[in-house]
């Protein structure tokens, strides 16, 4: 099983059983079963895959994956969900905009912005979102 060319494994195991996902690119997307035909699911993983070839290796697992994974495992111990994290909402817009921004993209469950500025809405390294849409998602 394939989505726009990444492997596409299905996983009955853990977190995995209540729905969640993970992308590891240059080997494919991890999905629970059920959710290999969940469109709004998969874009928001190929996202993931779009910043890996957006900003390459060094970056994706140093920066990217390292806040994702963090951010997944905090959600159910703090406020802020899991796709107003940085991470989360960029891999949203740059798969957004992949698609060619389509009228059915499920803006609750995927945002394409942060819904507030937050300490985790952001990188570390930027000083305001504004400048990382900028700098980042614009370049």
């Amino acid at each position: 099983m394939k989505f726009q060319g990444i492997n596409i494994y299905r996983l009955n195991v853990g977190n995995f059983k209540r729905g969640a996902a993970v992308t590891i690119p240059g080997i494919g997307i991890f999905v629970g079963r059920g959710m290999e035909d969940d469109l709004d699911l998969l874009r928001h993983e190929f996202g993931h895959i779009l910043q890996f070839r957006k900003w390459g290796f060094l970056f994706f697992w140093r920066k990217i994956a390292a806040a994702s994974l963090k951010s997944a495992r905090n959600q159910r111990r703090k406020f802020i969900p899991h796709m107003d994290t940085w991470t989360e909402w960029s891999a949203n817009w740059l798969s957004y905009k992949y698609f060619g921004m389509p009228d059915d993209w499920d803006h609750r469950r995927f945002p394409v912005a942060p819904g507030n500025e937050s300490r985790v809405s952001k990188p570390k390294f930027m000083a305001s979102n504004e400048k990382f849409i900028a700098e980042w998602l614009e370049a």
